[in-house]
């Protein structure tokens, strides 16, 4: 063990190091009993830039196509929320919806410009998925004035200057477009300083959603430009291919960030084309996604959580995330993201076996068993004590 170097202290510094707690007991003695500061204007602004929960209420309600609504959120003034949180283009918010017994949870990316909550609005764009519970839910049975509990905006999905090229090809697949709708109306009203060029994949014309509203865009300002893929229908309008390297060649400048958000099926095919540019891997951007996972087991199994108060013993399918069966069942667990990005979800596996997708687990908690329930499938009973 190293030595501590005294060297050039002399004796009266070091009697004064020792009488310095007699100097902080003399303070404290000496110190008012008053209540201390803490409502500092600082402390004021944190809050509303980051509210730990939001209160919201459908104000008006878009039909893009005939599976896909925009949903217009402002604030539930019956609340304590008064003044919605700003965010950048690309961020998204988690919702809280209710179906019955169960609690989910499900995030959604703003697709309007920021600007907007100068108005107190957000946008929110759900399309229907196949035996989806809250997309079919928000589909089917929201109305204008339902009132939802969300998040603060969050999300690594948006421009920065420090780290992305001025130049961004935006490469969206169906209901991916969200984030690049965002960018485009915040470049439109001057909220946002780059160059977005968006390709944007669809089966059919009758899927493309915000058409009026990007090309309205894309003919007031020469900083957005816009191609739409067609992968099923052959209309001569449209380019009628897969988004690879001969169309992306015919957009990009000197230096581009790819931005990827959609499907599965767009971000396997990305990464492969995108391989072929030898890219730092910092102008690469994948928004977080929903994998489409094959079904691991049909067994059931026990789980118990574990909370700060209680323990709750609930059955889970091997074809269902964690989260998922806690959802199903009431139990109240922290998420956001849902995909095994954020690390919202985090917590403890006190013991049993999962299988994970898409996981950014730091290697300290892989060592000590930590997993994020929202992308952990079961493979045995597990017992799961969950964050305070």
């Amino acid at each position: 063990m190293a030595k501590l170097n005294l060297n050039g202290l002399g004796k009266k510094d070091i009697e004064k190091f020792y009488e310095l707690p007699k100097e902080r007991e003399k303070i404290i003695r000496d110190t008012s009993a008053s209540e201390i500061k803490t409502n500092f204007s600082i402390n004021k602004l944190a809050k509303n830039l980051h509210p730990k929960v939001q209160y919201v209420k459908v104000a008006k309600i878009i039909e893009e196509n005939e599976e896909t609504k925009t949903f217009v959120l402002t604030p539930d003034l019956e609340t304590s929320t008064k003044q919605l949180a700003r965010f950048k283009p690309g961020q998204y918010i988690s919702i809280e919806v209710p179906i019955g017994e169960a609690v989910y949870r499900r995030p959604y990316t703003l697709s309007t410009s920021p600007k907007k909550v100068e108005d107190n609005i957000y946008t929110i764009t759900i399309r229907r998925v196949p035996y989806g519970k809250v997309s079919n839910y928000f589909l089917d049975h929201v109305e204008i004035g339902d009132t939802f509990k969300i998040s603060a905006p969050t999300g690594e999905f948006y421009y920065s200057p420090i780290r992305d090229a001025r130049h961004i090809i935006g490469i969206a697949g169906g209901s991916g477009i969200t984030p690049f709708m965002a960018m485009a109306e915040a470049i439109n009203d001057g909220t946002l300083d780059c160059k977005l060029t968006i390709l944007y994949g669809v089966k059919s014309k009758s899927d493309i959603i915000y058409r009026e509203r990007l090309e309205e865009i894309t003919s007031k300002t020469d900083k957005v430009k816009l191609a739409y893929v067609m992968v099923v229908d052959d209309d001569t309008e449209f380019a009628s291919s897969f988004i690879d390297r001969e169309l992306l060649d015919k957009y990009i400048e000197e230096e581009n960030s790819f931005f990827v958000c959609g499907p599965v099926s767009i971000y396997e095919r990305m990464n492969e084309v995108l391989k072929e540019y030898n890219l730092p891997i910092k102008y690469i951007r994948h928004d977080a996604f929903m994998s489409e996972m094959e079904i691991y087991k049909e067994e059931e199994y026990n789980v118990k959580i574990v909370t700060h108060n209680e323990e709750i013993n609930i059955k889970c399918n091997g074809k269902e995330t964690l989260l998922a069966a806690m959802e199903k069942n009431g139990v109240i667990a922290p998420s956001r993201c849902h995909v095994g990005t954020c690390g919202f979800c985090r917590s403890k596996l006190i013991s049993g076996k999962v299988k994970t997708f898409n996981d950014t687990l730091r290697i300290a908690d892989r060592e000590y068993n930590y997993i994020h329930p929202c992308s952990s499938y079961p493979e045995s009973d597990v017992v799961l004590k969950l964050p305070k």
